[in-house]
């Protein structure tokens, strides 16, 4: 079906032009070397064109219409559309649609800067579409020409290495605070405010890393479908869903969670996805090590814990850990590398099978392995499973508060059980049965202590020690006698 370009673009559709930074000469080197011959030269030529749009001295925008562009790079509209899609899809520009109340479009080109050969060459997808273009030659030509032997080496003789940079305050020890401060309502305040309305300053950014994303979405999913499933039952609300999490527990791209789906095994006769098998089958090819995933980025506070150092349940780290990290790359974190079936399938099922919250799972499986010394037993896991499922335990925080809550109980029952237990608490055992003892009225236990009290005022002594007891003791036995 021929696509209605115009339904999308038309030559009057105004633009303006960004740079996310300034690029730099090797950059442009690396787009030429790198992604020419993916994008092809259409895209190339209209990348360089956008670049040099922007003024190079202050980066500001500059405003044209696509019937300028269709002119200066000799395209038709559907062309140059198609060509701003390639650049779009291996991350060099990012375009975003504005609207007017009379219904006319404005667009915003960000332009971004390329990755670096590393980073490109780490990349998956993009390494193996370039070696399919360029062949092996080429291919081993540029691996050579942007490697760097040397500092490979550095690193292997010289493996210690310290930071010794100074910060700004230790170079600037000399600067006040008096210095850097702009009274409100004075003139200065009010020439910087000026200034900033006046000559409002290019949204470049220093900062800005350039990244390749595939992200998930049903519309490129689509294309990798098999004949014998139906489009519309896969991506059905339920299957939807389901793709998603397995997106996010197994850190798959679109690129790898389609070349999963090509499997015409995998579906139903009526079309639709078996979610059953494909759990299945993914969890064979992450044992197999067959699966493509994306490496997760790192987060900040990633070193607080790892191998053999598991966050405090409460901690910063233990709930940024349960919130941004799936449950295998959890495990994965955890063990120091690829983990095991059995812990893979215990993680699995507890987001798949028993339905938790990825965070909930998260907490559980940390609480398991500080718990259990680095094992997840499954007995333990479903009574904590059971207990919080329950509760209706769904966030991190609830699931912290439930551990936090156990662990004092456990506490409070060791400190009960050291105590020793008084003699009145001691039941009187004969055989192994307990006798019951009545307990004697108040006014009753008061005489036996009365009673008592004269024997234990004399214990220790003797009459001999008493003159006067002593005396009546004698004579006493002498009436006795009857003296």
């Amino acid at each position: 079906m021929p696509r209605l370009v115009w339904n999308e673009l038309l030559p009057k559709d105004r633009y303006l032009v960004r740079l996310a930074r300034p690029l730099s000469f090797a950059e442009m080197g690396f787009v030429t070397q790198l992604y020419l011959p993916i994008i092809g030269v259409e895209s190339f030529s209209l990348y360089q064109l956008l670049v040099h749009e922007v003024q190079e001295a202050n980066g500001a925008a500059v405003e044209s219409t696509h019937r300028s562009l269709m002119l200066m790079t000799d395209l038709s509209l559907d062309r140059l559309l198609t060509a701003r899609e390639r650049l779009e899809a291996l991350g060099l520009l990012a375009v975003r649609r504005r609207e007017n109340r009379q219904r006319d479009y404005f667009y915003e080109y960000l332009v971004k800067p390329p990755l670096t050969p590393n980073e490109f060459f780490a990349d998956y997808v993009l390494s193996v579409m370039l070696l399919n273009k360029i062949e092996n030659v080429r291919y081993q030509q540029l691996r050579q020409r942007y490697a760097d032997p040397l500092g490979a080496a550095l690193e292997q003789e010289y493996p210690v290495a310290e930071t010794v940079t100074k910060d700004f305050y230790e170079v600037f020890q000399s600067l006040k605070p008096s210095e850097l401060e702009v009274h409100k309502g004075s003139e200065r305040e009010q020439f910087l405010a000026q200034m900033e309305t006046r000559y409002p300053a290019s949204p470049m950014q220093s900062g800005f890393e350039a990244a390749v994303h595939h992200p998930l979405g049903a519309s490129s999913l689509r294309h990798y479908l098999p004949d014998n499933a139906s489009p519309d039952k896969v991506f059905s609300g339920e299957s939807v869903e389901f793709l998603y999490k397995l997106h996010h527990f197994y850190q798959l791209d679109s690129w790898g969670l389609g070349q999963e789906l090509r499997d015409w095994t995998l579906y139903k006769p009526d079309g639709s996805l078996d979610m059953d098998v494909l759990r299945k089958r993914l969890v064979q090819r992450y044992t197999d090590d067959k699966l493509h995933r994306t490496p997760a980025a790192p987060a900040p506070g990633d070193d607080e814990w790892g191998p053999g150092r598991l966050p405090e349940p409460g901690s910063e780290a233990f709930a940024r850990a349960c919130r941004q990290l799936s449950p295998l790359s959890l495990l994965e974190r955890v063990v120091g590398g690829r983990v095991s079936r059995v812990f893979l399938e215990r993680a699995e099922n507890l987001v798949f099978g028993d339905g938790l919250t990825v965070e909930v799972a998260n907490a559980l499986l940390l609480h398991t392995l500080q718990s259990m010394q680095m094992e997840l037993p499954k007995a333990y896991m479903e009574t904590i499973r059971d207990s919080w499922k329950a509760k209706r335990i769904t966030t991190v925080d609830e699931a912290v508060r439930q551990i936090l809550e156990r662990a004092d109980q456990r506490a409070q029952h060791a400190e009960k059980a050291k105590r020793p237990k008084r003699e009145t608490d001691t039941a009187v055992r004969r055989g192994g049965r307990p006798i019951l003892q009545d307990k004697l009225p108040a006014s009753v236990e008061w005489q036996l202590s009365q009673e008592r009290e004269p024997q234990e005022t004399v214990k220790g002594q003797s009459i001999q020690d008493d003159p006067e007891l002593k005396t009546m003791l004698e004579s006493l036995r002498r009436r006795q006698r009857g003296v």
